[in-house]
């Protein structure tokens, strides 16, 4: 196995069809090239009562793509048995293998019923699936790769806006290192505005999704040290890190000042700078935190490099993640939620009757929450890809090529046709990922539902 920290786990949303036994079985002209309805038993007639067997078809075809497969991917543990004999990995028994649910959350769009033949002959389940926690390795994106053509193959498929793909990104069986998870937190704040830029409009103001750099505690303006006095979260893992002792420029840089930013020679991205936009800030949200101490003072998000300056002098991981909220409540969902870092949650062990409960513990991990669901494998892939490398890069980097790209993105958010997202992962070293999600960014351009 190639030798990483990072680990990820997918959750991918789709609409599956489903006929009953003795449907007409007419073909919509979207699933000409291959692929079939779901079939249910005689005994199954209503859709809502198909979820066994869904899940049984499901599963059969998976298990088939991993046993075609030269090697599996790299599980963080294999099995329920290895997660019961130590009680710091319970957290990871539900994700040994591959897991098959729904969601109702989402439905077939009424523009797709009402404008292709056949499409509402057919009923179309609300299905869910969720990857094993993986190590981030070539064979783990294989693996993937392959289950995802496999489902892709099988049945017929739709994507609907509402579906949404989720990554979890951690580190194996451990909690992300604190001094890590603070850079994490404060890169992923400055690049969101960007990075927004390969998502559909529809999941930019989406309440499952929200921007942490526009509605975000931190974007109210609220110090680190206030928000680490007002949850009672004293203790200092570790002192901040000052950009400041850098010598880089640390005000707000102005795009008049500085040279113009040459595109990457191999990549060719057929959208010119400035024709990508990035999130329409919302009064209205930014005024309905869910904190209404954050709700007063002017309603303008803070700019990004006192807020990225703000995180870094972040004395705990609770801290990091309360800045990074949006609301108290479970529902709080962010585009990028580090709920399980928050107090009450981090480091904590949920016991049940004094015994530690062998069935549910916290994750460790952050999510990603903000990619608009594709069946499409290299999709998928990419956008894993670009999960992992933010992720390692914000860890890794010398504080100087750090602060470059935060005042980059500073920058690309009012001035795109400096530097934009395709830019930013040429930078990232993300290449490849770019070439590959070049072709879904034109394809969702205008708000065309993909299948």
């Amino acid at each position: 196995m190639e030798i990483t920290h990072s680990s990820i786990g997918v959750e991918l949303e789709f609409l599956i069809g489903i006929a009953e036994h003795d449907s007409p079985m007419n073909t919509p002209a979207r699933f000409q090239s291959g692929g079939s309805p779901l079939v249910l038993p005689t005994n199954v007639r209503r859709c809502e009562n198909a979820l066994p067997h869904v899940r049984k078809q499901l599963q059969h075809v998976i298990d088939q793509a991993l046993s075609r497969l030269n090697q599996q991917g790299d599980r963080v543990i294999k099995s329920e048995t290895e997660a019961l004999a130590d009680p710091e990995l319970l957290h990871l028994r539900p994700y040994t293998g591959w897991s098959i649910g729904t969601d109702p959350s989402f439905t077939i769009p009424q523009e797709i019923q009402d404008t292709e033949p056949y499409i509402d002959e057919y009923s179309w389940f609300p299905a869910e699936i969720s990857s094993p926690a993986l190590f981030a390795t070539e064979a783990s994106w294989n693996e993937i790769r392959a289950v995802v053509q496999a489902i892709k193959d099988e049945f017929w498929l739709i994507t609907p806006p509402d579906a949404g793909m989720h990554f979890h990104y951690g580190h194996g069986k451990a909690y992300i290192p604190f001094a890590q998870l603070r850079r994490i937190a404060a890169f992923l704040f400055a690049v969101d505005p960007i990075i927004v830029q390969l998502h559909p409009e529809f999941r930019r103001a989406n309440g499952s999704s929200l921007s942490n750099r526009l509605y975000s505690r931190l974007a109210h303006g609220r110090p680190a040290t206030d928000i680490s006095r007002e949850i009672g979260a004293r203790d200092i893992e570790q002192a901040g890190e000052d950009p400041h002792r850098q010598t880089i420029p640390t005000s707000f840089p102005m795009p008049f000042s500085r040279p113009v930013y040459e595109r990457t020679p191999d990549l060719v991205i057929p959208i010119a700078r400035g024709m990508l936009t990035g999130y329409t800030f919302i009064e209205e949200i930014f005024r309905s935190s869910g904190y209404p101490q954050d709700n007063k003072g002017e309603a303008r998000p803070l700019d990004i490099p006192a807020a990225v300056h703000e995180i870094l002098q972040s004395p705990n991981a609770t801290t990091v993640a309360e800045l990074m909220r949006f609301n108290a409540d479970t529902g709080d969902r962010p585009a990028y939620s580090f709920r399980s870092y928050t107090l009450g949650l981090y480091k904590r062990m949920i016991r049940s009757n004094g015994e530690i409960n062998a069935g549910f513990q916290n994750k460790r991990t952050i999510e990603f929450r903000q990619m608009a669901s594709t069946m499409e494998p290299e999709e998928v892939v990419a956008h894993g890809n670009i999960v992992v490398q933010l992720c390692e890069f914000a860890a890794k980097a010398p504080l100087s090529d750090f602060w470059k790209v935060v005042l980059d993105c500073t920058v690309a958010e009012y001035t795109g046709d400096w530097f934009d997202v395709f830019d930013l992962l040429a930078e990232l070293s993300l290449v490849p990922e770019a070439h590959v999600l070049k072709n879904a960014v034109v394809r969702f351009r205008g708000e065309a539902i993909s299948g």
